[in-house]
């Protein structure tokens, strides 16, 4: 019995350990992407990465637009770059430049192209940490009001866009232009 008891135990034990570990590799923050979607864009204000005027994040508002966070040292930034200059011409695409050098970020834009109408500096991280994000890259689709809609952790793929992305930003899209008529019909309907 003495005998069994000695190799169930270590049995039982590594069964255990192993059960946990799979358990907690599980939990990752790419499985969570649409859980976020409903919050609204955080009030900021940051320096413009590329020296123009501070930009207040409620200035990115008023139609669907993406924030794209990257910074020069991330592969996977560098990896989804030419996918986010394609797209830079069907919606409005803002970076938060994350945790880089301002000479860094600035001197791979001028070397890949810059698909951003602005960049948000934080060198810092500080703006990043008020959104949520895990690390880089993050590609984050807002409504026009500033509402989150949906999220993706890691490399951005035309896939993923395609799937994830373009179905809420068509729909998003249908609001807003939908939206100037109900007002003018709701005006048009008071006495």
């Amino acid at each position: 019995m003495n005998a069994r008891l000695r190799l169930f135990v270590p049995l039982v034990l590594t069964l255990g350990l192993g059960t946990l570990l799979w358990l907690g590799l599980g939990n990752n923050p790419y499985s969570q992407d649409e859980a976020v979607a409903g919050r609204t864009l955080p009030a900021w204000q940051s320096d413009d990465l590329l020296g123009g005027a501070p930009i207040h994040t409620a200035a990115l508002k008023g139609e669907p637009f993406v924030l794209n966070v990257w910074a020069s040292w991330c592969p996977n930034c560098r990896a989804e770059h030419p996918l986010l200059g394609e797209l830079a011409s069907a919606v409005p695409l803002y970076g938060l430049n994350y945790r880089d050098k301002g000479d860094a970020a600035r001197a791979w834009l001028v070397q890949a192209g810059n698909p951003y109408r602005a960049v948000l500096a934080d060198p810092d991280g500080r703006l990043a940490l008020e959104l949520g994000v895990y690390g880089t890259p993050e590609t984050y689709l807002f409504a026009g009001d500033g509402t989150l809609l949906t999220r993706h952790t890691g490399l951005l793929t035309r896939d993923i866009w395609q799937r994830q992305f373009a179905p809420l930003l068509a729909k998003a899209r249908s609001n807003t232009a939908s939206q100037p008529e109900v007002e003018r019909e709701v005006q048009e309907s008071k006495p």
